[in-house]
């Protein structure tokens, strides 16, 4: 986990921090801190920009649960860093039942995180990415996780962030048909999904650093 004395809070290029779940964490890496999606992010931007993997496992977008990603406790380390752009992949685990209320109150939950990011001191620019594919194919899939709800929290996901004008990558999309990018849960990414994420990332966010003349 986290700790705040992970925390480049004075580094003097372009601060970044990628919110997630196990996702970014990095889950089922064998060296997670080398080769999750913020780690690979960061090598590719280069020197001049710092990430931080904010990447909470087990962690919703929904307030009702026990792991609501924006609770003080994981909030803290946003406000501490106060980044000036945020990448958001959250929402996996909002697909579990014990999660899942129905899609008007994921909607709003979403648009509240949304909100509560846009509204940090630092004003940081957000760049969301759609839950990534799953699949269940597998002895190891989690008996409470419904790619039918999945389906539902993206199409959320989609809808709340081009009304907003909020600036987007169809993760899901992208890894419809690409279980080989998947450990073996087909749930979390291997080293081929996190750098294929990394890549992704790198090429929507580096578009965004240019209109903003920090790239």
């Amino acid at each position: 986990m986290i700790k705040i004395t992970d925390i480049h809070a004075d580094f003097p290029g372009t601060k970044i921090a990628c919110v997630g779940d196990s996702l970014t964490y990095g889950t089922t890496l064998f060296n997670r801190r080398k080769d999750c999606y913020p780690a690979r992010l960061n090598k590719l931007l280069g020197d001049n920009f710092d990430t931080l993997n904010l990447g909470m496992v087990g962690h919703t977008v929904s307030s009702f649960t026990s792991k609501y990603w924006g609770q003080k406790y994981a909030f803290k380390f946003l406000e501490a860093y106060l980044p000036d752009y945020i990448l958001l992949m959250l929402g996996t685990n909002d697909a579990r039942t014990r999660n899942w209320s129905d899609e008007t109150i994921f909607r709003q939950e979403y648009g509240k995180l949304l909100d509560m990011l846009q509204a940090l001191p630092s004003s940081p620019k957000i760049l969301a990415l759609t839950s990534p594919s799953a699949f269940e194919d597998t002895p190891l899939h989690e008996e409470d996780f419904s790619l039918e709800v999945l389906d539902k929290i993206v199409r959320i996901q989609r809808s709340v962030l081009m009304e907003r004008g909020t600036d987007y990558i169809d993760i899901h999309a992208l890894t419809k048909d690409k279980e080989h990018l998947y450990a073996a849960d087909k749930l979390h990414f291997n080293t081929k999904g996190a750098k294929f994420v990394a890549y992704a990332s790198y090429l929507k966010l580096k578009d965004m650093l240019i209109a903003d003349s920090k790239f």
